[in-house]
């Protein structure tokens, strides 16, 4: 199976909006209907994911459900087509192509106050009906037996599963009504709003921040405003009790982990572990057995050598190192050519070095 589509990108809107039919739904994605349907609905449902646990930061398991290849490749898709049908507010930054965590904390620079808040159970708590219902009401106004089909293929054990393809993207599209109305809520008490996935911040420069949004208590808890708490609980999510954080401008303050009391920067302590993982891969290697585990393709790095480039390529190590310089400006941190926060670079990277972020 094509894991590209043909028809124009242009097109791609219209005929998803125009969808009628569950055939119509195979055409979409350029796949033989009885291949679709055996896929999605004659494939067991054990057959279709495969499960495991990753740590969170906080130690936490994380389950991820990965699709399996056909499926996979379904979705992926379909992603390139609600991609081109979804239209982000202002605020979203999560999981949109012209946009980043560097973009979200960019509309939060030099605010006097700055409140973060995560949604709990973001992916668990979209569930098959919520998605259906999403593709049947406006804009998309989908027949209710090609909204089944679609939310079928999208969802796993009767919700959004985290990592799919589509999880992001559909997240976004259910999140939609909400964004539009914590944009007002916002807007009336003069802050600045945006959401980059279940992470939320609110910012302002107001003497002192609006109890619409979040207050402080005699005990000196950070507690969601009522009207905030009411927009939220409306719209099917929850709060995460233990991540909500009211900063001010004396104490530092970051938004997606980029810190913004005078320009976009990040955290000391992130740049030197950047300049650690790459130290110990140019000194020590990148194969397998190394306990690293880290994991990037850098063209660059050929000039280490043809063996030593493909041994680092085979192994699968430092992909971390891809991700995390995906903020502009941060290869440039690494491979020495700016000092942030005063530091000298601990290594020099080859001048030449180009980052696929």
């Amino acid at each position: 199976m094509d894991l590209k589509l043909r028809s124009p990108s242009e097109t791609l809107r219209d005929r998803f909006l125009s969808l009628r039919r569950t055939e119509d739904i195979a055409d979409l994605l350029e796949v033989k209907y009885s291949d679709f349907l055996y896929w999605t609905y004659r494939t067991h449902e054990s057959r279709r994911y495969s499960s495991f646990k990753i740590p969170k930061k906080s130690g936490a398991p994380r389950r991820i459900d990965a699709p399996t290849k056909n499926i996979k490749i379904l979705q992926q898709k379909l992603n390139i087509v609600l991609q081109k049908v979804y239209r982000p507010k202002n605020s979203v930054h999560g999981f949109i192509a012209t946009k980043s965590v560097k973009t979200n904390a960019e509309r939060h620079v030099g605010r006097k106050h700055l409140l973060n808040i995560d949604l709990k159970d973001f992916f668990p708590s979209i569930n098959f009906g919520r998605v259906r219902g999403m593709f049947m009401a406006t804009p998309y106004n989908l027949p209710e037996k090609v909204a089944t089909f679609l939310a079928h293929l999208c969802c796993y054990k009767g919700s959004l599963p985290q990592g799919a393809p589509t999880s992001p993207i559909i997240s976004n599209m259910i999140c939609a009504k909400m964004d539009s109305q914590l944009q007002r809520l916002a807007a009336l008490n003069r802050c600045v709003y945006t959401r980059y996935a279940d992470d939320m911040s609110f910012s302002t420069s107001r003497r002192t921040f609006p109890a619409a949004i979040a207050v402080e208590n005699d005990l000196g808890q950070v507690e969601a405003g009522l009207e905030l708490t009411a927009i939220i609980h409306s719209n099917g999510f929850s709060l995460h009790p233990q991540k909500i954080w009211l900063r001010r401008r004396d104490r530092r303050q970051e938004v997606t982990g980029v810190t913004v009391n005078v320009l976009p920067n990040l955290p000391r302590k992130f740049t030197n572990n950047i300049r650690a993982m790459l130290h110990a891969w140019e000194k020590f290697g990148c194969e397998m057995g190394t306990p690293m585990k880290l994991c990037v393709s850098l063209e660059g790095f050929r000039e280490f050598g043809p063996q030593r480039f493909e041994s680092i390529k085979r192994s699968g190590a430092l992909r971390c190192v891809r991700g995390r310089t995906k903020l502009n400006g941060l290869q440039r941190v690494v491979q020495g050519r700016t000092k942030p926060n005063g530091l000298q670079p601990k290594i020099e990277m080859p001048k030449t070095a180009v980052f696929r972020a």
